[in-house]
């Protein structure tokens, strides 16, 4: 039996909708719609908390905390309030590091600097007068508690290394006193 009309799989419905053309949109339409989103997006921004994106950090200037707020992250590094701070122009040995005296005997020579520096905080309101940013990204500066300045006395007591000319007199009088990390003669390597 033959086909009288050959039969077309793919055939367009005689109910199609029209095409749908942009230009055919109306224009007051179309700005409408961008202000309504250009709004939407303004008031989600603004109108969240500011919290939401986190903070940025803190920009060279001043940090002060009172002395419930001070902590000591090793013993070059102060953390004030959610601020961590490295004591510009000292190196001082990490937390764990072990150090030789002079008569060969191994201590925790990182443990014993970060000691020194928590002596110098304790019970002290503390203020730091920011440089900019270390190598690692921290804010560094020179910090002072209740008037001592904790970079040179950190360095004065023996505890650190002078990492910047200002403070080499200082080094080199603790080296000669045999104080902190020098102690019988010792020349640490950290």
């Amino acid at each position: 039996m033959p086909l009288q009309h050959p039969r077309r799989i793919f055939r367009a419905s005689r109910l199609a909708l029209p095409r749908f053309e942009f230009g055919a949109l109306p224009r007051r339409g179309v700005l409408a719609g961008l202000a309504g989103v250009g709004f939407g997006v303004a008031v989600l921004l603004f109108g969240l908390p500011s919290e939401l994106f986190g903070g940025a950090p803190a920009a060279p200037g001043a940090v002060t905390a009172e002395p419930q707020q001070v902590a000591v992250a090793d013993g070059e590094t102060l953390v004030l309030r959610d601020v961590a701070v490295r004591l510009d122009g000292v190196a001082a040995p990490a937390r764990g590091a072990t150090c030789a005296d002079g008569q060969g005997a191994a201590y925790d020579c990182g443990s014993a600097a970060s000691a020194a520096l928590e002596r110098l905080v304790r019970d002290r309101r503390v203020a730091c007068r920011l440089s900019g940013r270390d190598r690692a990204g921290l804010m560094q500066g020179v910090c002072e508690a209740n008037g001592t300045e904790l970079n040179h006395a950190l360095v004065a007591a023996g505890w650190a290394r002078a990492d910047s000319p200002g403070l080499g007199a200082a080094e080199a009088t603790a080296r000669a006193s045999g104080l902190g990390l020098w102690r019988n003669g010792a020349n640490p390597r950290f």
